[in-house]
C-alpha cells in the first residue's frame, strides 16, 4: 500500500513513492529542515525536486512558460524558495551535460562526487568561463569606449591649437603685407631683422630656434 500524505516524513525515500504530490510533500519537509539547519543538500533534495519541477514543466502546454502556482500547491512545492527550485531544474535538467573545464564530467558526476557543497556552487563552477568572457568582454568595450573618447578629446584639442596658433607662414605674409602697405623692400626688411637678431643674447637665441638654425639664419639674413 503507497505511503498516504500523513505518514511521509522527511527522511522518506522518495524512490518508493509514485505520485508527484507525495514527492512534493517529501521535499517540502526536507526544505524546513534545511532551512533551519542551513544545510545544503544537492542529492536529497535538490536533483529529486529538480526531477519532479522537470516533469511538471514537461506537462504543459506549448502556451505555457511558467508553472502555474496551482500546480505547484497540489504538489506541495509551493512553499519552496523560488532561487532554489530554478536552480534544482537546471540542475536535473543539465544532469548528464558533460563540462569541459571541469575535466569532462557531466554535471550529475560532479554532484555525485560531492566535490561542491551547494547547487549554487555547483552552477557557478559550471558557468565560470561564461561568466569570465562576459566581463572580459564589457571591460574590453568600456576601455575601447574610454580610448575613443580619450581619442576624441585629443583631436578636439589638437584642432583648438591648430586655429588658434600662429604659425611661420602666417607671419611671413603679414610681414609681405606690411612691406607692401608701407612702400618698404625686402632689402629693408632683412637689414631690420639682422639688427633685431644681433640684440638677443645667446641664452635668448637658444630659446628660439636651435643653434644650428640660428647660424643658417644669420647667414641668410647676411
Amino acid at each position: 500500500m503507497e505511503n498516504s500524505t500523513k505518514d511521509l516524513t522527511a527522511s522518506t525515500e522518495i524512490s518508493t513513492l509514485s505520485l508527484d504530490s507525495q514527492i512534493g510533500k517529501v521535499l517540502s519537509l526536507r526544505w524546513k529542515r534545511i532551512v533551519t539547519a542551513n544545510a545544503k543538500s544537492i542529492l536529497d533534495f535538490d536533483k529529486p525536486l529538480g526531477d519532479l519541477l522537470c516533469k511538471l514543466r514537461g506537462a504543459l502546454d506549448a502556451s505555457q512558460k511558467q508553472i502555474p502556482s496551482k500546480t505547484l500547491n497540489v504538489n506541495n512545492i509551493n512553499g519552496i524558495d523560488r532561487r532554489r527550485r530554478s536552480e534544482a531544474e537546471r540542475l536535473a535538467r543539465d544532469w548528464n551535460t558533460s563540462v569541459s573545464h571541469l575535466d569532462g564530467k557531466t554535471i550529475g558526476e560532479i554532484a555525485e562526487s560531492k566535490r561542491f557543497s551547494s547547487t549554487t556552487a555547483l552552477l557557478a563552477a559550471v558557468d565560470k568561463p561564461e561568466k569570465d568572457a562576459k566581463q572580459a568582454a564589457a571591460k574590453a568595450e568600456k576601455d575601447a569606449a574610454k580610448a575613443l573618447e580619450a581619442d576624441k578629446d585629443k583631436a578636439t584639442t589638437e584642432v583648438v591649437v591648430q586655429k588658434d596658433a600662429t604659425t611661420a607662414m602666417d607671419i611671413a605674409t603679414e610681414v609681405v603685407l606690411q612691406l607692401q602697405l608701407n612702400n618698404l623692400t625686402l632689402a629693408d626688411f632683412r637689414a631690420a631683422l639682422k639688427e633685431q637678431i644681433d640684440c638677443f643674447t645667446d641664452a635668448e637665441m637658444a630659446q628660439l630656434i636651435p643653434e644650428q638654425a640660428a647660424t643658417d639664419n644669420l647667414k641668410a639674413v647676411a
